[in-house]
């Protein structure tokens, strides 16, 4: 129940914010382009008397203006749609995202990161092979000789099959 509240008052706010942005855009557009004003009933009464005085539509910018106010719903309600459909948790933070993409592309292109107090190291693998090899137990001599054994009992028996 809550949810659908929600949603509605969202999709009111968004449709009072769309509403204002775009019909700010489109009378600057059409004061512009053919000094007509949009939210002018005067402008409006000056087509309607050049209507009904037999007017006719003879050139291409005539054809564009006409086109224009018929787009006007039409991209009203296409943007409407478009923007409560948008995630606004990742509008707000698109700035952040952006930095960090940002200094992912930065630094993808480095080969190696050297820490300031430990210094710059040219082969790790080798480095820990080495510290490995290091701490490995030494095997006593008994070992090496019981393996030995094993080994050979298993060699001949291999040969007398």
């Amino acid at each position: 129940m809550f949810k659908k509240i929600f949603r509605f008052i969202r999709l009111g706010i968004i449709g009072v914010l769309w509403t204002y942005i775009f019909m700010l855009f489109i009378n600057w557009e059409l004061i512009s382009l053919w000094n007509f004003n949009f939210l002018s009933s005067h402008s409006w009464k000056t087509i309607s008397r050049f209507w009904q005085a037999g007017g006719v539509i003879k050139s291409a910018k005539d054809y564009l203006f006409l086109l224009n106010l018929a787009l006007i719903p039409i991209i009203w309600i296409w943007g409407w749609r478009y923007f409560a459909r948008q995630n606004y948790v990742s509008i707000l933070i698109w700035p952040y995202t952006a930095y960090n993409n940002y200094m992912i592309k930065k630094l993808k292109n480095t080969s190696k990161i050297a820490l300031k107090n430990v210094g710059a190291a040219n082969n790790d693998v080798e480095i820990i092979k080495n510290q490995i090899e290091s701490i490995k137990p030494e095997k006593p001599k008994e070992v090496l000789d019981i393996r030995k054994n094993i080994q050979n009992k298993i060699n001949s028996a291999s040969d007398k099959k």
